[in-house]
């Protein structure tokens, strides 16, 4: 028997695993024996460590495999093997084999073979079997030989993409060169320019300050010629998808569909757009957001209201308590509130004329208020007739003048009298 302990994490005491011993399968025998306790301290996904490799007992490398039933009635494999399928990886251990001089590995894989029903003994629990690798010099690994054999084909492909990859960068190296020597040759070429014609510069001007002055310009006009500023493309046309433009562009294609589909609706003869300044200008840069306000957005509707509806349709703003959102309701030919209507013929008149209209009703309630008075004074005297008790007031109103006012008064009065005279 042998017993198998298990090494939770690094730097941790080893637990009991499961104590187990090796089966007789039917037409085969056992290629290993195992020390009396294995301790299982490391985990791999390294190739050689896949159940789904074939070991035997004439492999190459010296792999050997075989499977172990737990007695000890514990039943802790299951849940062992579940933890290694879920993360898919390999346990292992290394002892020194009793046999050699050398370092043994055992693996235990996440991925072990199918087990086959007609070799195993009769009453066992394949609950508690553990498939496991074994071999007995570990430098096998190290010299980098794999458990599984070579596919030809896979490693021509593999040669001929490091042949590609290889010719890529040669490439790349002579592009680069080439890119290098003519950037060096333009180099030299605009070195010998500018020395020719400073030599040709003060070979062609005299001294004195003329002749710097036009050397001077000759030298600048010589540069322009050879460092030409970049032309700015203006005759590209807007990008209308994107920005402020792109903002409006999106919202006008949306009320445009809209509408025609509030058009084919015959059974519909009132809609609303809502208009969300905020959501509408979510993605426009903050720079371009003074070119999409409010007020574009409402002609952008009325627009569309015009066009689809053939100038037929009425639109009307409803009132709202904010400033950044509002609702334009649509209605077809005949179906619009009579409220609406009023409001918009009140909206459609002009100013002079809405002048009038108030001075005429100001007018009118000023002649109405003064008629009931009139009324009011006539009945109050006619009620008053044959009462002696009765005094009526406010008929003779109290001279209010000051004394200098009633002098001024009379000597205006008797200055036109002489006149008339």
């Amino acid at each position: 028997e042998t017993t198998i302990m298990l090494t939770p994490s690094p730097g941790v005491k080893p637990e009991f695993l499961a104590t187990v011993e090796p089966v007789s399968m039917t037409g085969s025998r056992q290629q290993f024996s195992l020390p009396f306790e294995v301790v299982l301290d490391g985990y791999t996904r390294e190739p050689w460590s896949s159940g789904a490799v074939t070991h035997n007992s004439e492999d190459t490398n010296g792999w050997k495999s075989g499977y172990l039933l737990s007695t000890d009635g514990r039943n802790r494999l299951p849940g062992f093997l579940k933890y290694l399928r879920d993360r898919k990886k390999a346990c292992l251990a290394k002892f020194n084999d009793s046999t050699a001089s050398t370092k043994a590995i055992v693996v235990v894989p996440f991925d072990p073979p199918p087990i086959p029903p007609e070799q195993l003994p009769v009453g066992t629990d394949r609950a508690q079997l553990l498939y496991v690798m074994y071999l007995p010099d570990d430098r096998v690994l190290s010299k980098g030989k794999q458990p599984e054999a070579t596919d030809p084909n896979k490693q021509l492909h593999i040669e001929q993409q490091k042949q590609k990859e290889k010719q890529q960068r040669m490439e790349q190296q002579q592009k680069i060169q080439r890119e290098q020597q003519l950037l060096l040759r333009q180099k030299q070429m605009t070195q010998q320019r500018n020395t020719t014609q400073s030599t040709s510069t003060k070979k062609g001007f005299g001294g004195g300050i003329l002749g710097n002055l036009l050397g001077a310009q000759q030298k600048t006009q010589n540069h322009l010629d050879v460092v030409r500023s970049k032309r700015r493309n203006t005759d590209l046309a807007p990008d209308l998808t994107s920005g402020a433009a792109g903002a409006i562009t999106s919202f006008r294609e949306k009320v445009a569909a809209d509408l025609e589909k509030f058009k084919s609706d015959n059974g519909t003869f009132v809609t609303k757009v809502s208009i969300s300044l905020a959501s509408l200008v979510n993605s426009v840069p903050i720079e371009e957001r003074e070119k999409v306000t409010m007020d574009v957005f409402k002609y952008i509707v009325y627009e569309q209201v015009e066009e689809v509806g053939m100038d037929k349709w009425i639109a009307a703003k409803e009132p709202t308590d904010f400033i950044d959102e509002i609702v334009v309701a649509v209605y077809k030919e005949g179906h619009a509130p009579a409220d609406v209507l009023e409001d918009l013929n009140k909206a459609d008149l002009p100013e002079e004329l809405k002048g009038l209209s108030r001075h005429m009703a100001d007018t009118q309630s000023k002649s109405a208020q003064r008629k009931d008075k009139r009324s009011s004074e006539v009945i109050m005297r006619q009620n008053a007739v044959g009462e002696d008790n009765v005094v009526v007031l406010n008929t003779n109103k109290r001279d209010r003048r000051t004394l200098e006012q009633i002098q001024k008064d009379i000597r205006e009065g008797e200055a036109k009298k002489s006149r008339f005279d």
